[in-house]
């Protein structure tokens, strides 16, 4: 895996020798440079875990689309709307 970032401190650490062993958490494994630091994060793993957003587009099948708003939709969230006409 190579160089990962340790989340409590922010040293860079090896991951195959990482001296604080590592935590799976929401199904990520977390690597730390020791012990001290492991044993903070798990006291309180919500602290050091950024937020996650949700990715700009949707994947249907073998289709990635982009989202409104998103900065790949190319504005079309700007454009007009069909034409509508009043019915008298």
């Amino acid at each position: 895996m190579g160089q990962v970032k340790d989340p409590v401190c922010g040293m860079t650490i090896e991951s195959a020798t990482a001296a604080g062993g590592r935590v799976v958490h929401q199904s990520e494994e977390i690597y730390f440079c020791s012990d001290s630091c492991r044993r903070a994060f798990e006291a309180e793993p919500d602290q050091f875990v950024p937020e996650r957003h949700e990715p700009p587009f949707t994947v249907k099948g073998k289709v990635a689309a982009p989202k409104f708003g998103s900065a790949a939709s190319g504005g079309l969230e700007y454009e007009p709307g069909p034409e509508r006409h009043e019915e008298h």
